[in-house]
């Protein structure tokens, strides 16, 4: 598959969706895939069999606050800042690029840095959503560190950062990302293409570009109705969202960290985390930000099953609700009830 123009709008819808009504605003960083491409040509994506197994992943993205990256745009050179760092630090040459995370801006930044690196993006990355922390990549449950991670803000400022592990890695990165206005570029969890089969997440790529292609092949709709009753609330780097969605008599409560974590009907658990919920326009079935959200807003909250990875014992423990702080009923193996049961 090559991203090109047409691609690169389904990439962004898709992406949107995955980000679970996090992630940031693909506008911007579409924007700048496109141009790239235009300038540079489409990205190829590959498979880790078009790779030789010992050549070098950079996973890499935007890290900080969404809200800064959509005012504080990208000069383009950051992904040359993030090669030079990596490849100076383990000493061989990057053959890839990969998003650490396939929800939200991430993808769509990546394909711009391929474009003027002339690097192809592998199939894969991380996560299989967004999720708030560098601690919660499926990559980590293999074995493969946080760290050495480079973080750069494209003006001359880099950083290579070593922790003692990936919960270190994610709090001190956040301290460099606010150093750095609020929002930098990272290179993350680099890794052979060996390890990338065996534990990234193949396949996102792809897979958002086909979920964006296709409206009817979104997600299951878990509920369709109108917001209210919406209750915000800052701590430290994250937006906690309270909302009502009212479809036809129902009352489903949703609970959001940045991302859309939780869905409850009655007192039931409808729809968890690693589950991604969405909530997408009613009418134009856009993915909405839960920080864009409004009283009477018409909206379908569909669901995407979590990558199996967070179905075992470790991805549990990173990414059940309990990981976010939520308590809740208990939900065996990490199942949830149908809206329909």
């Amino acid at each position: 598959m090559r991203l090109d123009d047409r691609t690169l709008r389904a990439l962004a819808r898709g992406c949107g969706l995955l980000g679970a009504g996090g992630g940031g605003d693909t506008f911007v960083p579409l924007t700048m895939a496109r141009r790239a491409v235009a300038e540079h040509g489409p990205v190829d994506v590959v498979t880790a069999d078009d790779l030789t197994p010992d050549g070098l992943v950079m996973p890499c993205g935007l890290l900080g606050s969404p809200a800064v990256a959509a005012e504080r745009i990208p000069g383009g050179d950051e992904g040359h800042d993030l090669r030079a760092a990596v490849e100076a630090r383990f000493g061989v040459p990057v053959v890839a690029l990969m998003p650490y995370s396939i929800g939200g801006v991430n993808a769509l930044v990546c394909a711009a840095w391929a474009a003027r690196l002339g690097l192809p993006l592998l199939d894969a990355d991380a996560m299989g959503r967004t999720f708030p922390s560098l601690a919660q990549m499926a990559t980590g449950l293999g074995g493969v560190r946080a760290t050495p991670a480079v973080l750069t803000d494209g003006r001359g400022n880099t950083v290579v950062l070593d922790a003692a592990d990936d919960a270190c890695a994610e709090r001190l990165a956040r301290r460099i990302a606010t150093s750095m206005s609020g929002v930098c570029a990272i290179a993350v969890a680099c890794l052979t293409v060996r390890d990338a089969r065996r534990c990234a997440i193949l396949g996102s790529i792809s897979g958002a570009v086909a979920r964006g292609a296709d409206p009817d092949g979104l997600g299951r709709v878990l509920a369709e109705g109108h917001v209210g009753e919406i209750e915000r609330r800052v701590a430290g780097d994250t937006i906690h969202v309270s909302a009502l969605l009212d479809p036809g008599g129902r009352r489903i409560w949703l609970e959001a960290q940045s991302e859309l974590l939780l869905a409850l009907e009655d007192g039931a658990v409808r729809a968890a985390v690693p589950d991604v919920l969405a909530l997408v326009d009613a009418a134009s079935g856009a993915p909405l930000l839960v920080e864009r959200l409004h009283d009477d807003q018409a909206v379908r909250l569909l669901v995407l099953e979590a990558a199996p990875v967070w179905r075992t014992p470790g991805g549990r423990a990173l990414t059940e609700p309990a990981a976010f702080a939520l308590e809740l009923p208990d939900i065996p193996n990490g199942e949830v009830r149908d809206a329909s049961g």
